[in-house]
C-alpha cells in the first residue's frame, strides 16, 4: 500500500497534474461561490417579499440572478481562456461550457419538479448566451475589470481554499446526482413496493413536453408510471450490486486500514505544513488584489474609508498594510510615512528620478514569507507611501538606467510606466509581466495591470510612442522535430519539420486612467522571420487569424524544409498534432526552379 501511496503522491506533485489541477480549482471555486450567492439570492427573495410589493421584489430577484449568471459565465470563460491564446482554446472552451451548463442546472433546478425554478429560466438562458458571446468575441474577455476580478478568484483557488471549494463543488454535484438516482430508483420500484403494501399509492410523473390529444389537442399533460416488469428488472440489478459490494467490502476496508498510518504520517509531514502555511497567505493575497479593484470615488468608497481607517490600527502588520493601500486609493488626503507603516520590516529600496522629481520604489515580502521573495511593491515620495497595485506574487523589478533603477517608459499625461515580472505560478508555466502607471506630478499611482506572459521570461521591453511594447510568447509544448525523411509537402520530400511558436508583440499605454493593451501586428510580422513566406502584413494576419483586440488566435506553425530548397510554413492548430497537409495551407518562400 505504501508503494501505491508514494505513486499517488508522485502523480499529485507532478507538474502536469498540478497544471491540470490549478484551473480545476479555479473553476470549482467560482462554481461554489456562484452556488452560495444563488442561495443567498433565494433568501433575499424571501425577505424582499415581506418588505415590499411582490412585483418589485420579483424584478429585483430576476435582475440579480441575471447579473450573477452572466458574471459567472464570464468567469468560467476566462478560466477556460486562462488569459492566453493557445491552439487548445476550443477544447477548453467546450469543457468550460459543459461545466457551466451543469452548474447552472444544479443551481437553478427545483428538485421536486425537475424543472427550473420560477424567475430563473431567463437567467439560465442569458448565462448560456453570454458564454457563447464571449466565445464569438474573445477579445472582450481581456477587459481590465474582468481580469482583475478573475485574479482575485485565482488567488482564492491558489491555496487550501481552492481545495475546499473543489471538494464542496464535488459534494454539491454528487449530492444532486445521488438524489436524482435515489428518486429514480424509488420511482422505478414503486409498482413492486405497492404490491408489497410498503407504499399506499403509486407515484405518477407528468410529462409536460408532450401534450395529449384530448380536447382537440388543447395541451393536457400525459401521466407516466413504470410497469411491474421494470420494477423486477431494477430490483435484480440492485441485488446484484449489493452482493458485489458485500463481496469486495472486507478487502476495501482492510486496504483502508493498512493505508491509514501512511496517510497520517503524510498529514504530519513538512509538505503538509508548507501547504498549511500557503493557505495562511491566501487571505492577505486576496485582500491586496481586492484593494486594486476598489473604486476611487462613489458610495462604496465613502463607506469603505471608515472601515480601513479602523483596520489601520490592527495588530497584524499585513492588515495594516492592506488598510494603508486601500486608504491611499480611496482618500486623497491620506498620508503615511514609510517609517510608520513598515516599522518592523526592512524594505529594499530602488531610487528613481523622472522629469525632475525623485521618489523610491520599496520592495517588501508579506509578514511570514521568505524575505528573498518580494510580494508587495510600494512607491514612496514626499506625499507618503503608495501601493503600486501589484502583488503579492513573487515579483522582480526589470532593471532600468542610472537615473531610475526600474525600467521606466513614458506614457500619456506625463505619467510613467514601470515594468515588473512575476514568477510562474506552476512549474513550467509562463512568467507574467506587470505594468504600473505612476504620475510624478500628482504623486499618485494611477493604474496597474498584468498584461501578458512569456515562456522565456525575456519580454524584450522597448519604448514605442506613448507607451511600451513587449514580446508575448506561449509555453513551448510543441511536437518533436523531425529530420531526414519527414514525408512530403506539395509533392516534395521534406528534409526537416519543426513546430515553432509565434512570438506576438503587444503594446500598452495609459488612457483614461487605465492601462490599455493593443496587439502590434506589424512588429510581430517584422520579427517573425516569415516575410518571405507571407509577403504582406494582411496575408500574414489572415493566415494566423489576427483579431484587433485579442491578437493572433493561432500561435503555432509548422516549418518545413523541402528537398527543392524551399522553406514552407503551415499554421498549426495544435502543437502536438501533425500539420495540415493540403496544398493551400502551405506558404513557401520562393517558387521551385
Amino acid at each position: 500500500m505504501d508503494y501505491y501511496l508514494e505513486k499517488a503522491v508522485a502523480v499529485w506533485s507532478s507538474p502536469g497534474f498540478q497544471a491540470l489541477l490549478v484551473p480545476l480549482c479555479t473553476l470549482s471555486s467560482i462554481s461554489a461561490m456562484f452556488w452560495m450567492l444563488a442561495r443567498l439570492a433565494n433568501l433575499g427573495m424571501a425577505v424582499l417579499k415581506r418588505l415590499m410589493f411582490e412585483e418589485v421584489s420579483t424584478i429585483l430577484s430576476v435582475l440579480y440572478t441575471i447579473g450573477l449568471s452572466v458574471v459567472y459565465a464570464a468567469m468560467m470563460f476566462y478560466t477556460a481562456l486562462q488569459g492566453a491564446w493557445h491552439p487548445s482554446l476550443l477544447w477548453r472552451e467546450l469543457c468550460g461550457f459543459v461545466f457551466m451548463y451543469v452548474m447552472l442546472g444544479v443551481t437553478f433546478r427545483d428538485r421536486s419538479t425537475g424543472r427550473l425554478k420560477p424567475h430563473t429560466p431567463l437567467a439560465f438562458f442569458l448565462g448560456v448566451c453570454a458564454y457563447l458571446f464571449f466565445a464569438r468575441a474573445p477579445g472582450l474577455a481581456r477587459q481590465p475589470a474582468l481580469i482583475e476580478f478573475h485574479r482575485v478568484l485565482e488567488l482564492f483557488a491558489a491555496g487550501g481554499w481552492g481545495y475546499v471549494m473543489t471538494a464542496f463543488t464535488v459534494v454539491v454535484m454528487t449530492w444532486s446526482l445521488f438524489s436524482m438516482a435515489v428518486s429514480g430508483v424509488v420511482f422505478g420500484l414503486s409498482p413492486l413496493l405497492y404490491r408489497l403494501r410498503v407504499i399506499k399509492a403509486l407515484p405518477v410523473r407528468f410529462n409536460f413536453s408532450r401534450p395529449g390529444e384530448e380536447n382537440g389537442g388543447a395541451g393536457r399533460s400525459r401521466a407516466v408510471a413504470p410497469s411491474l416488469a421494470q420494477s423486477w428488472f431494477l430490483l435484480t440489478l440492485l441485488l446484484g450490486g449489493a452482493v458485489m459490494t458485500g463481496y469486495w467490502w472486507p478487502k476495501l476496508r482492510a486496504a483502508g486500514e493498512a493505508a491509514a498510518p501512511a496517510i497520517q504520517s503524510r498529514a504530519q509531514s513538512p509538505e503538509a505544513a508548507a501547504a498549511a502555511a500557503k493557505l495562511g497567505r491566501v487571505l492577505p493575497a486576496v485582500s491586496f488584489a481586492a484593494v486594486s479593484a476598489l473604486p476611487r470615488a462613489g458610495t462604496i468608497a465613502d463607506l469603505a474609508v471608515p472601515v480601513f481607517q479602523k483596520l489601520l490600527s490592527a495588530p497584524r502588520e499585513a492588515d495594516r498594510w492592506v488598510a494603508a493601500a486601500a486608504l491611499d486609493r480611496l482618500d486623497p488626503g491620506f498620508r503615511i510615512s514609510p517609517e510608520k507603516l513598515f516599522s518592523s520590516t526592512a524594505a529594499a529600496v530602488l531610487p528613481c528620478s523622472w522629469k525632475g522629481r525623485s521618489f523610491r520604489a520599496l520592495m517588501l515580502p508579506l509578514p511570514g514569507d521568505d524575505p528573498d521573495k518580494t510580494r508587495t511593491w510600494w512607491i514612496a515620495d514626499d506625499r507618503g507611501v503608495h501601493f503600486t497595485g501589484i502583488g503579492p506574487g513573487e515579483l522582480t523589478a526589470v532593471a532600468g538606467s542610472s537615473a531610475c533603477a526600474l525600467a521606466a517608459f513614458g506614457s500619456n499625461g506625463g505619467s510613467v510606466l514601470f515594468a515588473f515580472t512575476e514568477a510562474p505560478q506552476i512549474p513550467g508555466g509562463t512568467a507574467q509581466l506587470w505594468l504600473t502607471a505612476y504620475d510624478p506630478e500628482l504623486r499618485e499611482v494611477l493604474a496597474a495591470a498584468r498584461v501578458g506572459g512569456n515562456a522565456s521570461g525575456n519580454f524584450e521591453l522597448s519604448a514605442a510612442g506613448p507607451g511600451v511594447v513587449w514580446a508575448d510568447a506561449p509555453v513551448s509544448s510543441a511536437a518533436a522535430s523531425c529530420s531526414g525523411n519527414c514525408g512530403k509537402v506539395l509533392g516534395q520530400k521534406v528534409l526537416s519539420l519543426a513546430t515553432e511558436p509565434l512570438v506576438e508583440y503587444r503594446g500598452a499605454m495609459l488612457e483614461d486612467g487605465a492601462i490599455r493593451i493593443l496587439p502590434v501586428s506589424d512588429r510581430t510580422f517584422a520579427h517573425s522571420g516569415l516575410e518571405n513566406n507571407y509577403r504582406s502584413l494582411p496575408a500574414f494576419e489572415d493566415a494566423f487569424r489576427f483579431d484587433p483586440v485579442a491578437g493572433f488566435l493561432n500561435r503555432w506553425y509548422r516549418l518545413a524544409a523541402l528537398a527543392d530548397g524551399r522553406r514552407c510554413v503551415s499554421v498549426a492548430l495544435d502543437p502536438a498534432l501533425p500539420g495540415v497537409q493540403e496544398s493551400a495551407a502551405w506558404a513557401c518562400d520562393r517558387d521551385r526552379n
